[in-house]
């Protein structure tokens, strides 16, 4: 069992809760069955495809607005508080996104999303972070992060097929329904919150005095691998989720490929993500360094493959293929980078030092997203190109094999 100290037996298990319950939570908020045609349905509603990039913008700009003092709020606060609101935050915006029909509704829904997203944003992996600690199995922390990650693709194995089912003629009745399952499974993640235990974040009396935020600050600023860790995840990002962005108007609309295709390709996807960060991931903790590395490699290579089909083969089936691949490599990354980042931050201020990292990545969103949507405005297939810079670019200036830690 557990070597625990001044731990009660009643509360060792109400915080060995928090893993299931925080999976489930998880699991839930990502059931998101609309996302395999949020871009269809966007264009459904009289959206452009650039337009659909500037929501991303707006998305962008709110997360600078709300990131650092919703986590500053999830440390002060409490984790389970600060999760609790971002679920109303969540619920506003999928009723307004119900009800839009135009592009200024939309913005309002992205606020609203953007606002669950900075509650959530280093408060969940806080919460799991700091139960580990409590319970003195905080060294299994790559394992645990790794399952809590593999839950947002659970029910995503099966979404995918189920939205295309129901949505197989892109009629705004079936848009509507697929919406709905998205509400019920967020209403259902704010009971299991309710459930939730704080875990002691260990505050340090000295330390809180000088300000949580500015001792973030500095532990980023003294530490140049931690950089190149945060901007080689958040560029690799941003060169996935702008093929994400568009990938079904391109595929389904501009080269034939059938919705159903489609959906059968997001299941296999996440079934992999999830197989893989369950079963393989964990087993990798002593080569993480060099797993960043390596998967970072693994996706560039198969961005220049998914420009290569995109230019000269042209078969939907093929390049629907290549893409959920390039997809699967972006994401195998982020278990390993979320222990990374962990393992520099402190726990009183283990939420706002992962959500500078997202702070960041919404100052890199604003001109890269604003590049993307100028480039599929003069042609749907630029954004490909530009794709593979940013992954070029990440395994060129952001590797972190090749120096140990230095963390304080």
């Amino acid at each position: 069992m557990y070597k625990i100290k001044h731990v009660t037996r009643t509360r060792i298990q109400q915080l060995e809760k928090n893993f299931s319950r925080m999976f489930w939570i998880k699991a839930l908020l990502n059931v998101k069955i609309i996302n395999v045609i949020l871009t269809l349905f966007y264009i459904h509603r009289g959206l452009t495809v650039s337009q659909i990039f500037y929501l991303s913008i707006v998305w962008a700009i709110c997360n600078l607005l709300f990131e650092i003092p919703s986590s500053y709020m999830a440390d002060r606060w409490g984790r389970k508080k600060t999760m609790l609101l971002g679920v109303m935050f969540a619920i506003v915006g999928w009723i307004l996104l119900l009800f839009g029909h135009n592009f200024f509704v939309f913005v309002l829904a992205i606020i609203f999303s953007a606002l669950y997203f900075a509650m959530f944003s280093g408060t969940d992996e806080a919460l799991i972070y700091d139960t580990d600690k409590e319970l003195n199995i905080e060294k299994t922390s790559l394992k645990r992060l790794s399952h809590f990650s593999s839950a947002q693709n659970i029910f995503k194995i099966a979404s995918p097929l189920i939205a295309v089912f129901i949505a197989k003629d892109l009629t705004d009745a079936q848009f509507l329904i697929v919406i709905m399952i998205d509400v019920i499974a967020t209403v259902c993640s704010m009971v299991l919150i309710l459930g939730l235990v704080e875990a002691h974040h260990y505050i340090d009396v000295e330390k809180q005095e000088a300000g949580i935020i500015l001792d973030a600050f500095h532990l980023i600023r003294k530490n140049p691998l931690l950089i190149r860790g945060i901007f080689g995840k958040t560029v690799g990002f941003i060169a996935g989720f702008i093929i994400w962005r568009y990938h079904q108007e391109y595929l389904v609309n501009h080269i034939g490929l059938s919705v159903l295709y489609l959906g059968i390709a997001w299941s296999v996807n996440h079934a992999l993500i999830f197989l893989s960060e369950r079963f393989i991931i964990p087993h990798l903790y002593h080569i993480r360094r060099h797993a960043i590395d390596i998967s970072n490699y693994f996706f560039f290579i198969m961005s220049l493959v998914a420009l290569y089909v995109v230019l000269y083969i042209k078969n939907p089936i093929i390049l629907v293929v290549i893409i959920m691949i390039t997809f699967f490599a972006e994401r195998i990354r982020w278990s390993f980078y979320s222990q990374f980042l962990n393992e520099f931050s402190n726990s009183f201020n283990r939420a706002t030092t992962i959500s500078l990292s997202n702070f960041l990545k919404s100052i890199l969103d604003i001109p890269l997203l604003f590049v993307a949507a100028v480039l599929v405005h003069y042609n749907i297939v630029y954004p490909f190109f530009f794709s593979a810079l940013l992954t070029m670019i990440t395994i060129l200036f952001f590797r972190v094999s090749h120096k140990p830690y230095a963390s304080s």
